[in-house]
């Protein structure tokens, strides 16, 4: 009995001790949790701008582009009506040969906006990075055409291909659109002033919108692959303004955008309801001696 109770009372004790100590005992600090390292999160990029759905090749392209003014056969600078083989009337605008009879007498594809100004900066223009088959090297628009997709893409749309007459659209070239000093006459009644020397064409007063609102366009679409600088959107928007798109026009940003997709943002489309007016048939003349030639190719 004795033993028993001995036992109870150490153990008593010993309980009793081990609770003061733990009382006088801190509690352990809880360990900090395991974080794993957390990788930076990838900038978000955001998605590509639409792009038009071009034609592969220039020839679609003058194709497509034939099809739809089929309506509408006027050339674009001069005013000009031309048969279905592309043969100028030149009493239908008063226009006049300056040089060239022969190129006066047809009309071609031109861009309104040069292939140079989306295309001089890249590798396939500035160098010799394509081979003919006799192993010679080339460069330049040809060389962009075959290698570049990308200015393929950019060269043919249709949005940008207009009819001119030939003499014109080479007389054109790649000058840019501006203010001509004087009222030099080149071509008869047609209105296009050419400054060789100063590099600068001046168009007329009926399609200066017309013009400004294909480099606006262009802008818009590709960005800066068809660069545009300050002063060239000032004087765009303002020929935008005082020249504002007519039912052809409209219906001709209409059936092209059917085709390619993009909408023209500087015209108010509905492609259900657009506008056939102002497309009377080509006015009729005289046959003339020179014989047609085919229409050619944007250069």
């Amino acid at each position: 009995m004795f033993v028993v109770i001995a036992w109870a009372v150490g153990c008593g004790a010993k309980a009793e001790a081990e609770a003061t100590a733990s009382a006088k005992t801190p509690p352990p600090k809880p360990r900090p949790a395991q974080t794993r390292p957390v990788a930076p999160a990838e900038p978000v990029q955001a998605p590509a701008p639409p792009r038009p759905k071009t034609n592969a090749t220039l020839a679609e392209a003058t194709t497509l582009a034939t099809e739809i003014h089929a309506s509408k056969r006027v050339s674009f600078y001069c005013g000009c009506s031309f048969t279905d083989d592309f043969r100028v009337l030149p009493r239908s605008c008063g226009y006049k040969t300056r040089a060239d009879e022969n190129r006066s007498r047809i009309v071609q594809w031109t861009h309104v906006v040069p292939p140079r100004v989306f295309g001089a900066g890249r590798a396939c223009w500035t160098t010799e990075a394509c081979t003919r088959e006799d192993g010679s090297k080339y460069g330049g628009i040809e060389c962009c055409r075959a290698q570049d997709p990308a200015f393929a893409a950019i060269e043919n749309d249709v949005n940008n291909l207009v009819p001119a007459i030939g003499e014109v659209a080479e007389d054109r070239s790649d000058y840019p659109f501006g203010e001509v000093a004087g009222e030099p006459r080149l071509y008869g009644a047609c209105d296009l002033e050419v400054d060789a020397a100063a590099g600068v064409v001046e168009p007329p007063d009926r399609v200066r919108g017309d013009i400004a609102r294909v480099h606006l366009y262009m802008h818009a679409a590709w960005g800066d692959d068809v660069p545009l600088t300050p002063a060239q959107v000032e004087q765009f928007e303002a020929w935008h303004a005082a020249d504002p798109p007519d039912a052809w026009e409209l219906e001709r940003a209409a059936k092209i955008q059917a085709v390619q997709g993009l909408a023209h943002p500087w015209m108010q489309i509905d492609p259900r309801t657009a506008s056939a007016a102002d497309t009377a048939a080509p006015a009729k003349e005289p046959s003339e001696p020179a014989k047609a030639e085919p229409a050619q190719a944007p250069g």
